[in-house]
Formats: C-alpha cells, sequence, structure tokens
C-alpha cells in the first residue's frame, strides 16, 4: 500500500528528474540548476512532505525535526546562490543537502513501513 508520504516523497523525486532533464536539454548553468533543484525540494518539503508526519512515534518527530534543519540550510545554501557573489561550494553543499534529506525520507519510510506492518 502507497502511503501519502511516500507519494510526496516520490513526487517531489520525479519533479527533481524533470529539472535534471530539462537542466541538460537547456544546457543550464550547475547554479541555475542547484537553484531549481533546492526551490522545488523547499517546497516540497514545506508544503507537502512535512505535513504528512503525524508524530505519533518519537522517531517521526525526529526524523521531521532533521528534515527541518537541512530544509532550513537549504534555504539559506538557495540564497547563497541567487546572489550573483555566492561561496564556490554553495552547487556542491546543495547536492549534498538533497542527499541527505533522500536519506532521511528513506529512513522515514521504513519507519512507517514498520509502524504499519506491527
Amino acid at each position: 500500500m502507497t502511503t501519502t508520504l511516500q507519494q510526496e516523497i516520490d513526487r517531489w523525486e520525479a519533479d527533481l528528474e524533470t529539472i535534471a532533464a530539462n537542466s541538460a536539454s537547456d544546457s543550464w548553468f550547475l547554479e541555475e540548476r542547484r537553484f531549481a533543484e533546492a526551490q522545488q525540494t523547499i517546497t516540497a518539503y514545506r508544503g507537502r512532505i512535512l505535513p504528512t508526519f503525524t508524530s505519533q512515534q518519537p522517531h517521526d518527530t525526529i526524523v521531521a525535526h532533521e528534515i527541518e534543519h537541512l530544509v532550513d540550510h537549504l534555504e539559506d545554501l538557495r540564497n547563497d546562490l541567487y546572489r550573483t557573489v555566492h561561496p564556490p561550494t554553495s552547487h556542491q553543499q546543495v547536492a549534498e543537502a538533497i542527499a541527505a534529506l533522500r536519506a532521511l525520507s528513506r529512513v522515514a519510510l521504513r519507519f512507517e513501513d514498520t509502524v504499519q506492518n506491527a
């Protein structure tokens, strides 16, 4: 059974794949791609993914808190990319933050599966 959390994470992943395809076909600069990925991720997590956490289990609260922290950090990185002069590692840090969000999302989905199968 696909849960709301799984659906929203799948939707976010599909959006990132679309951004990657568009950036390749339209020859975007790396900063443009990372900016778009960061913006899409912030919107997806704040608007759709985080609200699906029920916080009924202690681990839900912990994972949600860590995700919120990463999304806040990603927002700072996105703001850096928006500036004309930004740290040279901003685009790498965006990629790392998104990778960390992917990992935490997988953890959240495993917790959700464990609770449902219990």
